[in-house]
């Protein structure tokens, strides 16, 4: 039975892999899920990664019990993490679980009878989009995700998608990071092998191959205002690539849509393509 906790359980090969079957296939329907069940039970708000799961689940011919509120369930009668993870285990084939604790997910993984998929466990990991942000990466510059110059600006204390970020993108070859933040909201994992911390982007943002922008998590009780303005992300070079895993509030300004740099909407096209492949790995 294989569990997706943390990118640590998604082994380089297992990503290859993955990245050239969904560019392979690009989302198109198919019937290996077919007679298969997932649960997204959802303890905190979500509206792509469980849209996202939900649509390639149906892409693949398999349904879904949406859990998206569970302040309508038994959560809200006092029911432990536990036992909803095992009543949903004999219901389903697996799960996809966003939860507001960190070290849920293993939790989780340690009653369930079914495969358990972390959508979101606290500030710690987000292993799905990960795999979105690789492929994203992998798909418009390298596919051997080496040699970057990775920004990295917002809330990097609390971000759990810059957390799995990093720790995948530290496995290749010549990464350099650029963690931009004030000082409260500071990068708080693993530091990768390089990498600078600086408070302004204008330091950095000629030399960047990969900008990825958060937002602040004010959920967890960050309180900052980090938007970038058009003038600041004219400077990228041209072959560069703007990401940002959205929510988006003020981050960047909704004129930079249009540029070719921006390949934050693709990469909910192809959080589809992802998952849809992972579903079908996980649960065949």
């Amino acid at each position: 039975m294989i569990h997706v906790l943390s990118v640590d359980d998604l082994s380089d090969d297992f990503l290859q892999s993955l990245w050239s079957e969904a560019l392979s296939r690009k989302g198109k329907n198919g019937k290996n899920l077919k007679g298969k069940i997932l649960t997204n039970l959802f303890y905190e708000p979500s509206t792509r990664t469980s849209s996202s799961f939900y649509s390639a689940m149906a892409k693949s011919g398999g349904q879904v019990i949406p859990i998206n509120n569970v302040h309508f369930s038994s959560v809200a009668k006092g029911e432990t993490l536990e036992d909803t993870i095992i009543t949903m285990s004999n219901m389903s084939d697996a799960i996809v679980l966003r939860h507001s604790e960190s070290g849920s997910a293993k939790r989780a993984s340690q009653v369930s009878e079914v495969p358990i998929i972390n959508g979101g466990d606290g500030n710690s990991e987000h292993p799905t989009q990960t795999i979105i942000d690789g492929f994203t990466i992998y798909n418009y510059l390298n596919r051997s995700l080496s040699n970057l110059r990775i920004t990295m600006i917002g809330d990097l204390k609390n971000g759990r998608t810059v957390k799995s970020l990093v720790k995948l993108l530290d496995r290749f070859s010549n990464n350099h990071f650029n963690f931009i933040s004030p000082e409260h909201l500071k990068f708080s994992d693993n530091y990768p092998k390089s990498y600078i911390e600086a408070t302004e982007i204008n330091q950095v943002i000629k030399e960047t191959d990969v900008l990825y922008v958060t937002r602040v998590q004010k959920e967890r009780g960050s309180v900052h205002d980090y938007s970038l303005n058009l003038k600041q992300l004219q400077l990228l070079p041209k072959n560069s690539i703007v990401m940002h895993p959205f929510p988006r509030i003020n981050e960047i300004p909704t004129e930079f849509d249009i540029d070719e740099r921006a390949k934050y909407f693709d990469q909910i096209k192809f959080g589809v393509w992802c998952r849809q492949i992972l579903l079908e790995r996980v649960m065949k």
